[in-house]
């Protein structure tokens, strides 16, 4: 007689039916042994020790005994959930059908059993039809035959005996009234081996809740804890992933915080099977708990309910650690504050010292000059032939040098104005045309010396314009005087203005030194001076586009530089043609 092996799976090698030793020791006592007393004796090795190393073993060889199988399984039914979970099973390894497989009665073969309440048998390609069902699994694990019998207490159906056999046609109306005494025989140790199962398994489900709620308030670290969280809860809910969300308090919407393994897919999908729960303190939602289970997990009521008791259990944790969180995230911000004040303090101190000390300065170093121009003013109204033709280019280079200090003093003081918002626009209605013709005529002989031409191009330029005149004239007589500095001799210095719908755009061309690209964005910092050979040989203070970028940007308009270095710089300028208050941006202050 062929019987199963005591182990499960089985040993791949193995073919056709399983055999055992313990059916060739068994066979040497059969003589001696009815058939009623086989029966009985499987009953008692069932309702044994449930918890010694060899139960399943004894159990199993003493079934070998009375009938032939391949795979057996004992599986208690659960008419609440609709479930058949097995208890115990071996023989022949059957992909889909762990040693806690649950499934539907429906999907149990030959579901008869449960109304007629007798033992049937069938080929199990005749209900292997669907694909997914269990009699699909086992024929694609090479099982043909099988008898399923009903374990019937208290005239219901507690449970299901299924043996199979690899072979066809292995089964004849003795072999399944063979299992229905089986089935019968094995009843009362079969409800007492239930009872013991769920006795063990909700102590098993208590203590892993309640390690499960240890877990999660032992550190508000919730990210750390989440593998031996898992790892625990995957005992008692089976799941590929868990996930732990948090309320974000806006129409009821959750965000996913801690999660491990696999996550949950965004809407129904075909492929995971998902249980969700919320958790709540004091009536508030602090967010949901949700396991994500392969598609052929199947979760019942059961489930739920230890997902539920979870939930409960971790929701204090979980907002005492939400709120840890918030409290270091407003710690952290609170000392960014703090920091960011300490600094824009600390940078107003050195803006309002500097200025004072800007201010001190300009002021300190016009009263010698305004005396050095007005000497030599002075000088050069004396008679003719007081001076010597060299003492009068001399005194033309003072005269120059210090007209061109005062301009440089007169910038440091605008600066210092603008920063302390002292500093006002008076608009007025003038001709652009006629400004940047009189500009060009008094920029000739500074050009002169150096043999640069100068070109004006106002064909395009508009007649009539609402600003102040006298700071675009400071812009673009700054602008002029640069590109003279840095240009070599003989070059050509070259200024376009033109309306451009609302706006009047001048422009100042020079084919001097260039700059660099790195210094091309800082161009317009207070302060900023190009570093090259070109620049070291020339004085300034770097103010110079810093206060043109002021006074444009007071005028609501905006300045930009092209350049490359040894071709050439162009500084464009762009405002509107009526100044307007109620227009008027607030400047940046930016080095």
């Amino acid at each position: 007689m062929a019987i199963a092996t005591s182990t499960y799976p089985s040993d791949s090698g193995q073919s056709g039916r399983l055999k055992s030793w313990l059916s060739k020791v068994a066979s040497f006592g059969s003589g001696r042994n009815s058939h009623a007393e086989l029966l009985l004796e499987a009953g008692q090795i069932l309702g044994d020790n449930f918890e010694s190393p060899n139960h399943s073993e004894r159990f199993v060889g003493q079934l070998a005994k009375v009938i032939d199988f391949d795979y057996l399984s004992l599986a208690q039914v659960d008419h609440t959930e609709w479930t058949a979970d097995n208890l115990l099973q071996c023989g022949a390894r059957i992909s889909g059908m762990s040693d806690t497989w649950s499934v539907s009665l429906d999907a149990v073969p030959q579901p008869e059993v449960f109304s007629t309440k007798l033992a049937a048998m069938c080929e199990v390609e005749q209900v292997a039809h669907d694909g997914k069902s269990v009699a699909w699994w086992m024929y694609r694990a090479g099982l043909r035959s099988m008898i399923t019998a009903p374990i019937i207490a208290d005239a219901t159906v507690i449970g299901v005996l299924m043996v199979a056999s690899k072979l066809p046609h292995s089964y004849d109306e003795a072999n399944v009234h063979t299992a229905q005494q089986l089935a019968d025989a094995v009843a009362g140790s079969f409800a007492n081996l239930r009872l013991h199962k769920r006795l063990r398994r909700e102590l098993i489900e208590r203590e892993t809740v309640s390690a499960l709620a240890k877990t999660i308030s032992s550190s508000l670290d919730i990210e750390s804890s989440m593998p031996d969280f898992a790892h625990d809860f995957f005992k008692i809910v089976p799941a590929n992933g868990v996930s732990i969300s948090l309320a974000t308090g806006v129409n009821d919407d959750t965000e996913d915080r801690w999660s491990y393994g696999v996550t949950p897919v965004a809407g129904d999908s075909p492929h995971q099977r998902t249980l969700t729960s919320e958790m709540k303190v004091g009536g508030s939602t602090v967010g949901t708990i949700t396991v994500v289970g392969s598609a052929r997990q199947r979760y019942v009521r059961h489930h739920l309910s230890l997902l539920n008791t979870v939930a409960s259990n971790i929701a204090g944790a979980i907002a005492a650690a939400e709120m840890h969180a918030r409290s270091m995230e407003l710690a952290e911000a609170r000392l960014e504050m703090e920091k960011t004040e300490a600094e824009r303090r600390e940078l107003e101190r050195v803006a309002a010292a500097k200025s004072d000390f800007l201010t001190t300065v300009s002021h300190e170093l016009r009263t010698p000059l305004t005396s050095i121009l007005a000497f030599a003013d002075v000088l050069t109204r004396n008679k003719p032939g007081n001076l010597l033709s060299k003492q009068e280019r001399q005194l033309g280079i003072i005269q120059r040098s210090g007209r061109r200090l005062a301009v440089l003093i007169d910038d440091l003081l605008d600066a210092t104005h603008i920063e302390q918002s002292k500093f006002e626009l008076k608009p007025v209605r003038f001709d652009v045309t006629e400004m940047l013709s009189d500009l060009t005529d008094s920029f000739k002989p500074i050009l002169r010396e150096k043999n640069q031409k100068f070109v004006l191009d106002i064909s395009k330029a508009p007649t009539e314009m609402f600003a102040d005149q006298i700071r675009l004239t400071q812009v673009v007589s700054n602008l002029v005087t640069n590109a003279s500095k840095y240009s070599g001799e003989g070059s050509e210095v070259t200024i376009t203005a033109k309306a451009d719908g609302d706006d009047v755009v001048i422009a100042v061309e020079d084919q001097g030194i260039g700059i660099d690209s790195f210094d091309l964005e800082n161009v317009f910092g207070a302060f900023f001076r190009s570093d090259n050979e070109g620049t070291r040989a020339q004085s300034g203070t770097g103010i110079g586009l810093y206060f043109c970028r002021m006074i444009v940007e007071y005028h609501n308009g905006d300045i930009s530089a092209e350049s490359a270095v040894g071709t050439g710089t162009k500084i464009t300028l762009r405002v509107p043609r009526e100044y307007s208050t109620e227009l008027e941006n607030e400047p940046s202050l930016a080095a």
